[in-house]
């Protein structure tokens, strides 16, 4: 897909969730649900475990990692965070700090900032940034993970 394409579908999904968010907004059930959901992510990183991560996704995510090109799919998802022929990342701490939650219908964001600490290849490494999850509501009334945007921030930040 094209540039202009990707930014008509975040302009699609920017008025859907905004410009519907006031006329039909969710319950408390719905928002603590997606706070969950966005909570479980982070636990499930905890784990270490490639399956954990990976189910609190939707069947065909988006990521958007800071500073590279969007991944689409599990696969994509799978093969970029747990690479095989690679040394195994170990998270030993993921904070997130939400800032807003919000949306209408089946589809929702949290908004917010994270703190990151983990092991790689024998050292130890921090990092801090700011994400927007984007959450669709499944038909058996779970809440998962569509798409995925991070930005790292400078340390001084």
């Amino acid at each position: 897909m094209t540039r202009s394409g990707y930014s008509m579908i975040a302009g699609v999904i920017a008025a859907l969730l905004f410009g519907t968010a006031l006329a039909e907004g969710l319950d408390d059930a719905d928002l603590q649900a997606m706070r969950d959901a966005a909570k479980s992510y982070a636990d499930a990183w905890l784990t270490n475990d490639a399956d954990t991560v990976m189910a609190t996704f939707a069947d065909e995510p988006v990521l958007s990692p800071s500073g590279l090109p969007y991944l689409e799919g599990q696969q994509a998802a799978r093969a970029f965070w747990f690479p095989a022929a690679s040394p195994p990342t170990i998270v030993t701490d993921f904070d997130l700090t939400e800032i807003e939650v919000a949306g209408s219908g089946t589809l929702g964001y949290v908004r917010g900032t994270f703190r990151l600490a983990f092991q790689y290849d024998g050292g130890s490494y921090e990092n801090h940034g700011k994400y927007v999850t984007i959450l669709g509501k499944a038909a058996d009334g779970r809440w998962r993970i569509t798409h995925h945007i991070w930005d790292d921030l400078p340390q001084d930040e």
